[in-house]
Parts: C-alpha cells; sequence; structure tokens
C-alpha cells in the first residue's frame, strides 16, 4: 500500500486487504500462556494465523490482541468478530483453530458443543 496524504480536515477512506477482523483478548490469551496448536504451546492468535496460512487465506483475515473483553473464562480465550460485535466467544484452551474458523465462516461446527465454561472477573459479577 502507498502512502495516502490528506489535505487538513479531510478523512480518507482507503480499502484494506482483509474481508474479516477478529479481536483477541490479549489477557486470556496470556493467562493460558500458548495452549493450542499442535505442541499446545502457541498462543490462539498464532495458532489461527498457521491455520488461515495453511488453508490460503492468510491475507483474508486480521487478527488483533486487545485488551480485556470482560468475559473472562477460565481455561479459554474471548474472541469477538469484528462483523459481529455483539456476540463473543469462548474458546476453550486446546481447540482445533479450523474449528474456529468454520465457526466465523458460518458454518455449523462439526464436533458437539462445548460445555460451558464457568466465568470469572467483571462479567460473572453481573450475572
Amino acid at each position: 500500500m502507498g502512502k495516502h496524504k490528506a489535505a487538513r480536515g479531510e478523512i480518507l477512506t482507503v480499502a484494506g486487504p482483509w474481508h474479516d477482523l477478529l479481536l483477541v483478548c490479549r489477557k486470556c490469551s496470556r493467562k493460558l500462556d500458548g495452549g493450542f496448536g499442535p505442541e499446545g504451546t502457541d498462543t490462539l492468535p498464532r495458532a489461527v494465523k498457521h491455520a488461515l496460512r495453511e488453508a490460503g487465506r492468510r491475507r483474508e483475515v486480521r487478527i488483533l490482541e486487545v485488551g480485556c473483553l470482560g468475559v473472562c473464562p477460565k481455561n479459554a480465550v474471548t474472541v469477538m468478530r469484528g462483523a459481529d460485535p455483539g456476540r463473543m466467544l469462548v474458546v476453550p484452551e486446546g481447540l482445533e483453530p479450523g474449528l474456529l474458523l468454520s465457526r466465523l465462516d458460518g458454518r455449523p461446527p462439526s464436533a458437539a458443543p462445548a460445555p460451558a465454561v464457568p466465568l470469572t472477573g467483571p462479567a460473572a459479577a453481573g450475572s
């Protein structure tokens, strides 16, 4: 992408190469200290990027680690899709990244749904 120069007081719209945005809670990822990938040592963002790369779709999804999303599950990572900010996903430790990608694509998961993960933190206090 080349440099874009905006005139004073002007807001430019610039097309990006991505089709979707995935926000991953940095605090959840840090608590797990890995937990994903073939050996269980990768963070969720790294494992999803690797799965996207293997599928030839790496530049389709932008993955950003963000501050706490307020769900605070145990042994899981909270994820939010940019196109659907009203719905957060709780991804359990060790989940195959392909299952998350199929869920983001709108396909039903082939495996049975995981049991609910107990909440801690600010979201649990409001329940």
